[in-house]
């Protein structure tokens, strides 16, 4: 459970977001709650899946691929905004 009290929030899953990938963006971005990138050509995916090492299952790791890759352990979770 996290500090909020939400449960398997990693390690399921790879999740696909909504922020394009650049390798520099955090460097020069704002730093409370970036945006990300307006375009680029790879999505990130965070949280880890159940096929990988333990250590990537944190939702601050960042992975990314071409939007159209398609696999078992990749996923989204739909939330929405109060």
């Amino acid at each position: 459970a996290s500090i909020y009290g939400v449960l398997d929030m990693a390690g399921n899953v790879w999740e696909w977001v909504n922020d394009w990938y650049d390798e520099t963006y955090y460097s020069k971005s704002v730093s409370l709650n970036p945006t990300g990138p307006v375009s680029g050509k790879y999505r990130v995916l965070r949280g880890g899946a159940w096929n990988y090492d333990d250590g990537l299952a944190r939702v601050s790791y960042r992975y990314w691929l071409g939007p159209a890759y398609l696999h078992n352990y990749f996923g989204f979770r739909c939330a929405a905004s109060p």
